[in-house]
């Protein structure tokens, strides 16, 4: 019986909210039409604020990409960005087939983030110079012997993305070579020149689709090591991460320097029934250059990849440094450590 009252009601009601919501939207209208105008007016300021804001988030998205994908993307904390893209996790797996759909790689944040602000796409960042450090001995006396016939050391890199926060402001320059190539280059320059070691490197970059970097890389180190056949030692260069700015120096003579981590394969995955040549070619290695300069080498650890050391006894995995340090700090500590080298090539 109280059907036509509530009815009215009802009626009422909702004339009165439509009212409301024309009252708000006009309200809106003229703030966009009449006052926001009037402030910028008043106050350039905030004008040129506004404007200035594209440009700061820019900025920001090139400074940290990595937190910001993972905070944007929570699925992408799954996934330590680093590791043997020969043998992908679950997780790895599953976002690499979620990027085919999407056509993007997931595995990487500047792809990810290219794909929603393609203005990134566009900026070019200069490649690292090879620098050297002042005050620290790499050379091989006044006498540089002259450069042997064939290629003793091979250098590669498998990651050849991976460069150093602290002059480049990201972690991985995608598509181009990072600052472990420029380390790269400096041990080899090193070595040639203060040492009179040929070396054979090369700059290919193996990074393009990250899950298959080692894929991409095993045909880089085979084409390395069939020129040169007499090669003594082989090295995958990169840098590691997920460590603090503390823990990513070290100070030789008054110089700091990056400490290097030798990374050595074993069978835990695949059968590998040599992989302890190579790991105590590492344990020598390292030994050998914390006798030279203490606290350089943080040592040797077995991982369960390949990362391709069954193609050689004396193939190493060797991370010169963390995302906390320079390129120069780790181009300091590659020269250091190509003078250990060449103390073991020619005693040999």
């Amino acid at each position: 019986m109280y059907s036509v009252p509530a009815s009215r009601y009802r009626r009422a009601f909702q004339g009165r909210l439509y009212i409301k919501v024309i009252g708000i939207l006009f309200l809106l209208s003229y703030c966009l039409i009449k006052i926001i105008p009037a402030i910028f007016t008043a106050y350039p300021s905030a004008a040129g604020a506004i404007k200035e804001l594209p440009g700061r988030v820019l900025e920001s998205y090139r400074a940290e990409p990595l937190q910001i994908i993972k905070a944007a993307l929570p699925i992408l904390r799954w996934s330590s960005f680093e590791g043997d893209g020969a043998v992908p996790s679950v997780t790895e797996a599953f976002l690499s087939c979620a990027g085919v759909v999407g056509r993007v790689n997931l595995l990487s944040p500047a792809a990810v983030l290219q794909s929603q602000i393609p203005l990134l796409a566009a900026v070019e960042y200069p490649d690292s110079a090879i620098v050297t450090g002042p005050g620290l001995d790499v050379g091989g006396g006044n006498e540089v012997p002259a450069l042997t016939g064939e290629s003793l050391v091979c250098i590669y890199n498998t990651h050849t993305g991976e460069t150093y926060s602290l002059t480049d402001g990201v972690e991985r320059l995608d598509g181009r070579h990072g600052g472990v190539v420029t380390v790269a280059a400096a041990m080899q320059e090193t070595l040639e020149s203060s040492y009179g070691i040929k070396v054979a490197r090369s700059d290919k970059i193996n990074d393009t689709d990250y899950n298959l970097s080692y894929l991409e890389s095993e045909k880089t180190a085979r084409e390395l090591l069939s020129a040169n056949p007499k090669a003594g030692v082989v090295f995958d260069i990169h840098r590691d991460s997920g460590k603090t700015r503390e823990q990513s120096v070290v100070n030789i003579d008054g110089q700091t320097l990056a400490p290097v981590l030798f990374i050595v394969g074993s069978d835990a995955r695949r059968p590998f029934p040599a992989w302890r040549q190579n790991y105590a070619f590492a344990v020598d290695l390292s030994d050998r250059i914390n006798e030279k300069y203490p606290g350089l080498s943080l040592g040797v650890r077995v991982k369960d990849g390949l990362y391709n050391q069954s193609l050689h006894p004396r193939a190493v995995l060797l991370e010169v440094g963390t995302t906390e340090n320079s390129c120069e700090e780790a181009v300091r500590s590659a020269r250091l450590i190509a003078g250990v080298v060449a103390d073991v090539l020619v005693g040999e």
